[in-house]
Protein backbone atom coordinates (compact mmCIF):
# COMPACT_ATOMS: atom_id res chain seq x y z
CA UNK A 1 0.00 0.00 0.00
CA UNK A 2 2.76 2.11 0.88
CA UNK A 3 4.52 1.79 -2.59
CA UNK A 4 1.36 2.22 -4.55
CA UNK A 5 0.17 5.19 -2.39
CA UNK A 6 3.69 6.85 -3.03
CA UNK A 7 3.45 6.31 -7.34
CA UNK A 8 -0.19 7.48 -7.16
CA UNK A 9 1.50 10.87 -5.58
CA UNK A 10 4.42 11.07 -7.85
CA UNK A 11 1.94 10.95 -10.99
CA UNK A 12 -0.59 13.46 -8.94
CA UNK A 13 2.98 15.99 -8.08
CA UNK A 14 4.16 15.85 -11.92
CA UNK A 15 0.03 15.96 -13.57
CA UNK A 16 0.41 19.85 -13.93
CA UNK A 17 3.81 19.88 -15.59
CA UNK A 18 1.70 18.43 -19.09
CA UNK A 19 0.44 21.31 -19.87
CA UNK A 20 4.03 22.70 -20.59
CA UNK A 21 4.61 23.51 -24.48
CA UNK A 22 7.76 22.61 -23.64
CA UNK A 23 7.93 19.40 -22.67
CA UNK A 24 10.43 16.85 -24.35
CA UNK A 25 9.47 13.80 -26.58
CA UNK A 26 12.22 11.14 -26.81
CA UNK A 27 12.73 7.78 -26.98
CA UNK A 28 15.41 4.86 -26.13
CA UNK A 29 17.25 2.81 -28.76
CA UNK A 30 17.05 -0.51 -26.21
CA UNK A 31 14.43 -1.83 -23.40
CA UNK A 32 15.39 -0.71 -19.93
CA UNK A 33 14.10 -0.73 -16.09
CA UNK A 34 11.17 1.84 -15.12
CA UNK A 35 11.67 2.54 -11.08
CA UNK A 36 9.85 4.32 -8.46
CA UNK A 37 12.80 7.09 -8.16
CA UNK A 38 15.94 8.08 -9.32
CA UNK A 39 18.37 4.31 -8.69
CA UNK A 40 17.92 0.87 -8.54
CA UNK A 41 17.48 0.65 -5.14
CA UNK A 42 14.10 2.33 -5.38
CA UNK A 43 11.16 -0.57 -6.66
CA UNK A 44 11.09 -1.56 -9.87
CA UNK A 45 7.62 -1.06 -11.68
CA UNK A 46 7.67 -2.05 -15.00
CA UNK A 47 9.85 -1.58 -18.13
CA UNK A 48 10.18 0.98 -20.97
CA UNK A 49 10.21 -0.62 -24.01
CA UNK A 50 12.69 0.92 -27.36
CA UNK A 51 10.98 3.30 -29.61
CA UNK A 52 8.15 4.19 -26.79
CA UNK A 53 7.81 7.87 -26.72
CA UNK A 54 7.82 9.65 -23.23
CA UNK A 55 7.96 12.68 -21.97
CA UNK A 56 10.71 14.17 -19.93
CA UNK A 57 10.22 15.59 -16.79
CA UNK A 58 12.82 16.19 -14.24
CA UNK A 59 16.15 14.60 -13.70
CA UNK A 60 18.24 13.84 -10.53
CA UNK A 61 21.47 16.35 -9.53
CA UNK A 62 24.22 14.14 -11.40
CA UNK A 63 21.29 13.80 -14.60
CA UNK A 64 22.39 10.26 -15.07
CA UNK A 65 18.76 9.21 -14.14
CA UNK A 66 15.75 11.13 -15.52
CA UNK A 67 11.81 11.05 -14.63
CA UNK A 68 9.51 10.30 -17.30
CA UNK A 69 5.88 9.89 -18.32
CA UNK A 70 3.56 8.62 -21.23
CA UNK A 71 -0.11 9.38 -21.79
CA UNK A 72 -2.58 8.70 -24.18
CA UNK A 73 -4.64 11.37 -26.02
CA UNK A 74 -7.01 12.13 -23.13
CA UNK A 75 -4.44 12.62 -20.59
CA UNK A 76 -4.67 9.94 -18.83
CA UNK A 77 -1.31 7.98 -17.35
CA UNK A 78 0.05 4.76 -19.09
CA UNK A 79 3.38 4.94 -17.47
CA UNK A 80 5.33 6.95 -15.03
CA UNK A 81 8.41 6.14 -13.38
CA UNK A 82 12.38 6.81 -13.43
CA UNK A 83 14.81 5.19 -15.71
CA UNK A 84 18.96 5.48 -16.40
CA UNK A 85 19.40 8.85 -18.78
CA UNK A 86 22.16 7.05 -20.97
CA UNK A 87 20.18 5.26 -23.08
CA UNK A 88 17.47 7.89 -24.99
CA UNK A 89 17.49 8.56 -28.49
CA UNK A 90 18.19 12.88 -27.61
CA UNK A 91 17.64 15.97 -29.96
CA UNK A 92 20.67 17.34 -31.02
CA UNK A 93 20.59 20.36 -28.85
CA UNK A 94 18.73 19.06 -26.11
CA UNK A 95 20.60 19.68 -22.40
CA UNK A 96 19.55 17.65 -19.43
CA UNK A 97 19.76 21.06 -17.40
CA UNK A 98 17.02 22.39 -18.98
CA UNK A 99 15.01 19.77 -16.43
CA UNK A 100 14.54 20.38 -13.48
CA UNK A 101 16.05 18.19 -10.19
CA UNK A 102 13.94 16.19 -7.94
CA UNK A 103 14.09 16.71 -4.84
CA UNK A 104 14.11 12.92 -4.42
CA UNK A 105 17.26 11.58 -2.70
CA UNK A 106 19.78 9.25 -5.00
CA UNK A 107 18.36 6.01 -2.95
CA UNK A 108 15.39 4.81 -1.33
CA UNK A 109 17.45 3.16 2.07
CA UNK A 110 14.22 1.17 2.90
CA UNK A 111 14.49 -1.04 0.19
CA UNK A 112 18.55 -1.43 1.61
CA UNK A 113 18.90 -5.13 3.82
CA UNK A 114 21.96 -4.03 5.68
CA UNK A 115 22.75 -1.05 7.70
CA UNK A 116 25.95 -0.31 6.42
CA UNK A 117 24.65 -0.31 3.04
CA UNK A 118 22.18 1.73 3.94
CA UNK A 119 24.14 4.58 5.42
CA UNK A 120 26.50 4.43 2.36
CA UNK A 121 23.41 4.57 0.00
CA UNK A 122 21.47 7.81 1.68
CA UNK A 123 24.97 9.53 0.42
CA UNK A 124 24.09 11.72 -2.62
CA UNK A 125 26.06 11.17 -5.26
CA UNK A 126 26.82 14.75 -6.10
CA UNK A 127 27.69 16.64 -2.97
CA UNK A 128 26.95 19.80 -2.40
CA UNK A 129 30.11 22.67 -1.83
CA UNK A 130 30.32 23.53 1.76
CA UNK A 131 30.95 27.54 2.38
CA UNK A 132 34.27 26.58 3.99
CA UNK A 133 35.11 24.80 0.47
CA UNK A 134 34.91 28.27 -0.95
CA UNK A 135 36.63 29.46 1.53
CA UNK A 136 39.63 27.45 1.56
CA UNK A 137 39.10 28.17 -2.92
CA UNK A 138 39.39 31.63 -2.51
CA UNK A 139 42.36 31.70 0.02
CA UNK A 140 44.21 29.28 -2.70
CA UNK A 141 43.42 31.79 -5.60
CA UNK A 142 44.40 34.31 -3.25
CA UNK A 143 48.09 32.65 -2.37
CA UNK A 144 48.65 31.53 -6.12
CA UNK A 145 46.91 28.12 -6.82
CA UNK A 146 45.84 28.54 -9.81
CA UNK A 147 41.62 28.44 -10.47
CA UNK A 148 41.91 26.62 -13.27
CA UNK A 149 43.91 23.84 -12.72
CA UNK A 150 42.74 20.71 -11.00
CA UNK A 151 45.02 17.55 -10.30
CA UNK A 152 44.48 14.01 -9.41
CA UNK A 153 45.41 11.97 -6.55
CA UNK A 154 45.39 8.24 -5.71
CA UNK A 155 46.46 4.44 -7.66
CA UNK A 156 45.76 3.24 -11.00
CA UNK A 157 42.28 3.98 -10.65
CA UNK A 158 43.11 7.54 -10.90
CA UNK A 159 46.30 7.10 -13.42
CA UNK A 160 44.19 5.86 -15.68
CA UNK A 161 44.91 7.34 -19.32
CA UNK A 162 40.94 7.33 -20.03
CA UNK A 163 40.25 9.36 -16.46
CA UNK A 164 40.20 13.02 -16.86
CA UNK A 165 42.39 13.73 -19.52
CA UNK A 166 40.41 12.62 -22.66
CA UNK A 167 38.95 15.49 -21.53
CA UNK A 168 41.71 17.85 -22.92
CA UNK A 169 40.40 16.40 -26.74
CA UNK A 170 39.15 19.59 -28.46
CA UNK A 171 36.55 16.66 -29.91
CA UNK A 172 34.55 15.96 -27.13
CA UNK A 173 30.71 15.01 -27.16
CA UNK A 174 28.77 15.56 -23.89
CA UNK A 175 25.69 14.40 -25.27
CA UNK A 176 22.94 15.52 -23.19
CA UNK A 177 25.39 16.89 -20.37
CA UNK A 178 25.73 20.55 -22.51
CA UNK A 179 25.05 22.17 -19.24
CA UNK A 180 28.84 21.28 -18.20
CA UNK A 181 30.50 22.77 -21.53
CA UNK A 182 32.06 25.71 -19.55
CA UNK A 183 33.46 23.89 -16.95
CA UNK A 184 34.90 21.47 -19.40
CA UNK A 185 36.41 24.29 -20.75
CA UNK A 186 37.25 25.55 -17.90
CA UNK A 187 39.27 23.19 -16.58
CA UNK A 188 40.36 21.05 -20.07
CA UNK A 189 44.01 22.37 -20.16
CA UNK A 190 44.98 21.22 -16.95
CA UNK A 191 43.34 17.54 -17.33
CA UNK A 192 45.55 16.54 -19.73
CA UNK A 193 48.79 16.45 -17.45
CA UNK A 194 49.45 13.60 -15.66
CA UNK A 195 50.06 13.71 -12.03
CA UNK A 196 53.33 12.01 -10.17
CA UNK A 197 50.81 11.36 -7.14
CA UNK A 198 48.47 9.11 -9.01
CA UNK A 199 50.39 5.68 -10.04
CA UNK A 200 50.05 1.97 -10.61
CA UNK A 201 50.62 0.70 -6.63
CA UNK A 202 50.31 4.17 -4.72
CA UNK A 203 48.88 3.88 -1.33
CA UNK A 204 48.00 6.60 1.68
CA UNK A 205 51.21 5.44 3.00
CA UNK A 206 53.55 5.58 0.15
CA UNK A 207 52.02 9.27 -1.16
CA UNK A 208 53.71 10.34 1.25
CA UNK A 209 56.64 8.57 0.77
CA UNK A 210 59.89 10.81 -0.90
CA UNK A 211 60.75 7.26 -2.33
CA UNK A 212 58.06 6.94 -4.28
CA UNK A 213 58.50 10.75 -5.92
CA UNK A 214 59.84 11.32 -9.52
CA UNK A 215 63.31 12.19 -9.16
CA UNK A 216 62.93 13.89 -12.67
CA UNK A 217 60.31 16.01 -11.37
CA UNK A 218 60.67 16.02 -7.55
CA UNK A 219 62.78 17.43 -5.08
CA UNK A 220 65.05 15.67 -2.54
CA UNK A 221 62.96 14.46 0.22
CA UNK A 222 59.76 15.83 -1.17
CA UNK A 223 56.73 12.93 -1.35
CA UNK A 224 54.65 12.66 -4.23
CA UNK A 225 51.92 14.39 -2.98
CA UNK A 226 53.51 17.59 -1.89
CA UNK A 227 55.70 17.40 -5.64
CA UNK A 228 52.30 17.34 -7.62
CA UNK A 229 51.13 20.30 -5.21
CA UNK A 230 54.14 22.62 -5.90
CA UNK A 231 54.34 20.83 -9.43
CA UNK A 232 50.68 22.18 -10.47
CA UNK A 233 49.71 24.83 -7.40
CA UNK A 234 46.32 22.91 -8.29
CA UNK A 235 42.94 24.59 -6.62
CA UNK A 236 40.82 21.28 -6.47
CA UNK A 237 42.43 17.37 -6.08
CA UNK A 238 40.81 14.75 -7.56
CA UNK A 239 41.27 12.27 -4.29
CA UNK A 240 40.28 8.34 -4.85
CA UNK A 241 42.52 5.47 -2.73
CA UNK A 242 40.82 1.90 -1.42
CA UNK A 243 40.99 -0.52 -3.75
CA UNK A 244 45.02 -1.24 -2.87
CA UNK A 245 44.49 -0.05 0.64
CA UNK A 246 41.90 -2.59 1.45
CA UNK A 247 43.82 -5.36 1.25
CA UNK A 248 46.64 -4.05 3.43
CA UNK A 249 45.43 -2.47 6.18
CA UNK A 250 42.91 -1.64 8.65
CA UNK A 251 40.12 0.92 7.89
CA UNK A 252 41.02 2.59 10.80
CA UNK A 253 44.60 3.14 9.62
CA UNK A 254 43.05 3.99 6.00
CA UNK A 255 41.15 6.35 8.11
CA UNK A 256 44.23 7.56 10.02
CA UNK A 257 46.40 7.90 6.27
CA UNK A 258 43.23 9.50 4.43
CA UNK A 259 42.78 12.09 7.36
CA UNK A 260 46.72 13.35 6.87
CA UNK A 261 46.02 13.51 3.15
CA UNK A 262 43.18 15.48 3.92
CA UNK A 263 44.74 17.56 5.95
CA UNK A 264 48.06 18.32 3.90
CA UNK A 265 45.81 19.28 1.31
CA UNK A 266 43.43 21.79 2.38
CA UNK A 267 46.68 23.37 4.61
CA UNK A 268 48.10 23.96 0.80
CA UNK A 269 44.16 25.98 0.57
CA UNK A 270 43.44 22.93 -2.16
CA UNK A 271 40.04 21.56 -2.12
CA UNK A 272 40.33 17.67 -1.61
CA UNK A 273 37.40 15.99 -3.89
CA UNK A 274 37.06 12.71 -2.15
CA UNK A 275 35.47 9.63 -4.18
CA UNK A 276 33.92 6.17 -2.97
CA UNK A 277 35.21 3.30 -4.53
CA UNK A 278 33.29 0.95 -6.55
CA UNK A 279 33.80 -2.62 -5.47
CA UNK A 280 32.41 -6.48 -6.26
CA UNK A 281 30.64 -8.02 -3.67
CA UNK A 282 32.38 -11.39 -4.22
CA UNK A 283 35.67 -9.87 -3.83
CA UNK A 284 36.90 -11.15 -0.43
CA UNK A 285 37.39 -7.63 1.22
CA UNK A 286 33.64 -6.74 0.10
CA UNK A 287 32.92 -5.84 3.83
CA UNK A 288 35.88 -3.80 4.20
CA UNK A 289 35.39 -2.22 1.54
CA UNK A 290 32.40 -1.18 2.65
CA UNK A 291 33.59 -0.13 5.69
CA UNK A 292 36.75 1.90 4.23
CA UNK A 293 33.80 4.07 2.51
CA UNK A 294 32.09 4.68 5.19
CA UNK A 295 35.17 5.84 6.20
CA UNK A 296 35.25 8.06 3.48
CA UNK A 297 32.27 9.27 3.98
CA UNK A 298 32.88 10.21 7.94
CA UNK A 299 36.15 12.63 7.01
CA UNK A 300 33.96 14.54 4.01
CA UNK A 301 31.76 15.04 6.87
CA UNK A 302 34.48 15.66 9.43
CA UNK A 303 35.94 18.49 7.16
CA UNK A 304 33.18 19.76 5.00
CA UNK A 305 35.13 18.51 1.87
CA UNK A 306 33.28 16.86 -1.35
CA UNK A 307 32.49 13.67 -1.90
CA UNK A 308 31.23 11.97 -4.86
CA UNK A 309 29.43 8.66 -4.43
CA UNK A 310 30.76 6.97 -7.11
CA UNK A 311 30.33 3.21 -4.89
CA UNK A 312 26.66 4.36 -5.04
CA UNK A 313 26.49 5.67 -8.86
CA UNK A 314 28.05 2.25 -10.36
CA UNK A 315 25.03 0.22 -8.26
CA UNK A 316 23.73 0.12 -11.56
CA UNK A 317 25.99 -0.34 -14.40
CA UNK A 318 26.74 -3.94 -15.47
CA UNK A 319 29.68 -5.56 -13.40
CA UNK A 320 29.63 -2.17 -10.87
CA UNK A 321 31.22 -0.56 -13.76
CA UNK A 322 34.62 -3.16 -13.05
CA UNK A 323 36.69 -5.01 -15.31
CA UNK A 324 37.43 -8.46 -15.68
CA UNK A 325 39.29 -7.63 -12.71
CA UNK A 326 36.97 -6.96 -10.52
CA UNK A 327 39.00 -3.97 -9.13
CA UNK A 328 40.13 -1.47 -11.85
CA UNK A 329 36.96 0.44 -13.69
CA UNK A 330 36.19 -0.46 -17.15
CA UNK A 331 37.19 1.69 -19.59
CA UNK A 332 35.23 2.45 -23.13
CA UNK A 333 38.03 1.97 -24.90
CA UNK A 334 37.83 6.00 -26.15
CA UNK A 335 40.31 8.37 -26.35
CA UNK A 336 38.14 11.08 -25.97
CA UNK A 337 35.05 12.25 -23.66
CA UNK A 338 32.30 11.03 -24.63
CA UNK A 339 28.95 10.94 -23.46
CA UNK A 340 26.92 9.11 -26.33
CA UNK A 341 25.93 6.02 -26.99
CA UNK A 342 25.39 4.84 -23.17
CA UNK A 343 28.73 5.05 -22.58
CA UNK A 344 28.46 6.05 -18.79
CA UNK A 345 25.73 3.48 -18.11
CA UNK A 346 28.28 1.11 -19.25
CA UNK A 347 31.50 1.70 -18.42
CA UNK A 348 33.08 2.37 -15.05
CA UNK A 349 35.96 5.15 -16.48
CA UNK A 350 33.17 7.07 -18.33
CA UNK A 351 31.28 7.79 -15.38
CA UNK A 352 33.84 8.68 -12.91
CA UNK A 353 34.70 11.47 -15.78
CA UNK A 354 31.16 12.56 -15.93
CA UNK A 355 30.60 12.48 -11.69
CA UNK A 356 34.07 14.58 -11.53
CA UNK A 357 32.65 17.32 -14.23
CA UNK A 358 29.76 17.52 -12.40
CA UNK A 359 31.13 18.30 -9.14
CA UNK A 360 33.79 20.58 -10.43
CA UNK A 361 30.64 22.01 -12.01
CA UNK A 362 28.69 22.55 -8.40
CA UNK A 363 32.48 24.03 -7.41
CA UNK A 364 32.58 26.40 -10.13
CA UNK A 365 29.03 27.32 -9.23
CA UNK A 366 29.54 27.52 -5.48
CA UNK A 367 32.35 30.16 -5.59
CA UNK A 368 31.09 33.50 -5.13
CA UNK A 369 33.08 35.92 -7.25
CA UNK A 370 34.22 35.56 -10.74
CA UNK A 371 36.49 33.00 -11.40
CA UNK A 372 36.58 32.13 -15.58
CA UNK A 373 39.27 34.64 -16.56
CA UNK A 374 41.30 35.04 -12.92
CA UNK A 375 44.97 37.24 -12.97
CA UNK A 376 47.01 33.59 -12.12
CA UNK A 377 44.57 31.34 -14.43
CA UNK A 378 47.81 29.06 -16.48
CA UNK A 379 48.11 27.87 -19.90
CA UNK A 380 49.88 24.34 -19.99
Amino acid sequence: MRRLCFFLFLIILVQPSLADNNLTFVSTWQRIGLFEGPGITYWQTGWLNAGVEVTLLERNVAGTWVHVQRVDTSGDVLLDGWVMSAFFNLPDDFDFGSLPVSSLPDADIDNVNSQSMSQLFSVPVIPEISLAMQEVYQRGVEAGNHPNVITKVGDSLMQNDEYLQVMSQPNYDLGGYVFLTQTVEFYRESAGQPSVAARLGLTTYVVFDPMWADPAQCEAGESPLNCEYRLKRPSVALIMFGANDVQHMTDAIFDEQMRLLVEETLAQNIIPVLFTFSYHPDNEFWWQAINFNLRLVQIASDYEVPLVNLWSAARALPEFGLDVDRIHLKNSGVDWLDFTNGREARYGVTLQNLLTIRVLHEIRRSIPYEIDSPDNATDF
